[in-house]
């Protein structure tokens, strides 16, 4: 019983960091500390790094279960960062994406809720985009299954204006919380 506690505080632990590493990242950028990322591979390493902090902060069990392009998500797919390691799956996958379209916005959700349905207990979702391009009035987030504050999913949208652009810049948080696990620690 006590080791099944010990293994729900380290899940909690592991869930809580991509959101915390997040927040701090587009503070960051906001404060003009860091660039906005060119690309996907940028913003991946930086969040990558921010996670490395919050796991160091948390004081997690070294070493850090932070793992980089994890193909042992599912046959055939891979997650761009995931965290923390089960038997057959993770305890957190991240997808991201910077400046997208709106399609793979969409697949990138749908795959991440298809990992939270199998193998995987959180899901989150990071993308960085132009505001110009509306992406908080295009994609509908509650058509994919995904509440912005529920009890097994939220969203956050945020909109950043950035001294050294012209443009607004607009981000996405979306979570994801597997439903069997979850109503199993309540």
């Amino acid at each position: 019983m006590n080791s099944d506690n010990n293994l729900k505080e380290i899940i909690q632990k592991y869930a809580q960091v991509f959101p915390q590493a997040w927040r701090k990242y587009l503070k960051k950028i906001e404060s003009s500390e860091i660039w906005l990322p060119m690309n996907e591979a940028e913003m991946q390493c930086m969040l990558f790094s921010e996670c490395l902090l919050e796991m160091k902060e948390k004081n997690l069990d070294k070493p850090f279960q932070i793992f980089a392009e994890d193909r042992e998500i599912t046959k055939g797919k891979r997650a761009d960062i995931s965290l923390g390691k089960l038997e057959d799956g993770r305890f957190v996958v991240v997808e991201l994406k910077s400046f997208p379209e709106y399609q793979p916005v969409e697949n990138d959700i749908k795959k991440l809720l298809e990992y939270v349905n199998k193998n995987v207990m959180y899901g989150y979702f990071g993308m960085i985009a132009y505001r110009k391009y509306n992406y908080k009035e295009n994609i509908d987030l509650d058509c994919l299954g995904i509440l912005e504050d529920s009890q097994h999913s939220f969203y956050e949208w945020h909109e950043m204006d950035l001294s050294y652009l012209d443009e607004k810049i607009e981000t996405l948080l979306v979570g994801m919380i597997r439903n069997s696990r979850s109503s199993e620690s309540e």
